[in-house]
């Protein structure tokens, strides 16, 4: 009865502690006593070496333990036995001849001195990234690892398994969050995300200077706010159809680009909305993130340089360099032809060309390729 609410008590901690490095050493104490072992080492490793080792030790003193782990740990001849074993519970010591490891300096200069001889060690996770290893370990005095104490840890194994996985895939999540602010902090375009009231998840850099501009917008409570009211509701409905039509709930063409004169300084911003895919990036924010808000200035003189600039760089025709110019600003095909004046078979032509002229197949590429000529400035 004592070892059953031990082990209880031990599976709630796993899932407690385990997405909080700074209390491993604890947890790893309670696992290691838990199996008799005398010191736990418990480590986490970045598959491509990108990130340098999480660790924690038990039972011995850290920094005399961090020169074995660091220097010594990849010579360890047990190793190889332990990574073939991968979500087993083995005794190390039985992947190496007894004789031979004994005699060789890594057993004489860091195990014997360190009195861990013996080794009962798991080799548990292996999902995003990410390599879990727990050993415990103890002396001669204490003899090698019993059977009973192999199915000890052995039933902690799928619990200490699935709590790395999450650890491994929330901490991958966090990253990818970070990932999504830092790119779009390097585009010009004021760029916000918000839910279907125009509550924001996440505003860009420029979109938060922006907002401590004249313009007329700001964010208030949470939430995207333009002084005009007038040109809010614009804001607002053109968010609902938009993301009505993503959904296939309605047909429009115009929703997706709304030119608006806000503000103090009369400059005019094209403002285009773009519905999020039905599983939205993570932004770290309570707010779902369903659609994008993208600010820019809309003066016919910027947009007529960027096309200038596009028609020299891929030798563009002037009808395909404005083609170029739009597709880049996230227009689609269909409000071009409407814009223009032309046919839709006519666009799809010149898009065609476009294709050929960058050496793209997918409209993704093309539209990365062309940004990359507009050195990343969506204004």
């Amino acid at each position: 009865m004592q070892d059953l609410e031990a082990y209880s008590a031990l599976v709630g901690s796993i899932y407690d502690r385990v997405g909080q490095p700074e209390e491993w050493s604890a947890l790893l104490e309670d696992l290691t006593h838990f199996v008799g072992g005398r010191v736990g080492q418990l480590a986490v490793f970045s598959l491509d070496g990108n990130r340098k080792p999480i660790w924690a030790v038990s039972g011995f003193e850290r920094s005399r333990y961090r020169e074995f782990l660091y220097r010594h740990a990849t010579e360890d001849p047990r190793l190889p036995y332990i990574l073939s074993n991968q979500g087993k519970v083995i005794r190390a010591e039985e992947g190496v001849d007894a004789v031979r490891f004994r005699e060789s300096a890594l057993f004489k200069e860091v195990v014997q001195p360190f009195e861990i001889e013996h080794s009962l060690v798991t080799y548990f996770a292996k999902e995003a990234d990410v390599m879990a290893t727990l050993a415990a370990m103890r002396g001669e005095e204490g003899g090698p690892f019993r059977s009973d104490e192999v199915r000890r840890l052995a039933m902690l194994v799928p619990h200490l398994r699935r709590a790395f996985e999450l650890y491994a895939l929330m901490r991958q999540a966090s990253e990818r969050t970070s990932d999504l602010a830092s790119a779009l902090d390097l585009l010009d375009a004021a760029v916000i995300l918000t839910d279907c009231d125009l509550r924001v998840a996440h505003a860009n850099r420029a979109a938060e200077a922006l907002a401590r501009s004249r313009t007329g917008l700001s964010f208030v409570k949470g939430s995207l706010v333009l002084k005009d009211s007038q040109t809010g509701r614009r804001i607002a409905r053109a968010a609902g159809e938009a993301l009505a039509a993503a959904s296939g709930d309605v047909a429009i063409t115009q929703a997706d680009h709304i030119t608006v004169t806000c503000g103090e300084s009369g400059v005019p911003y094209r403002v285009s909305l773009h519905p999020l895919s039905k599983r939205p990036p993570s932004t770290g924010s309570k707010v779902r993130a369903e659609l994008a808000i993208v600010i820019r200035t809309g003066t016919q003189k910027v947009q007529e340089s960027n096309a200038a600039r596009l028609q020299k760089l891929f030798g563009l025709t002037a009808a395909e360099s404005i083609l170029a110019n739009a597709v880049a600003s996230g227009r689609s095909l269909e409000a071009h032809a409407q814009d223009r004046g032309i046919a839709i078979s006519t666009a799809r032509t010149q898009l065609r060309a476009l294709f050929a002229k960058t050496e793209t197949h997918r409209q993704g590429e093309l539209v990365a390729r062309l940004r990359e000529g507009l050195d990343i400035s969506l204004n």
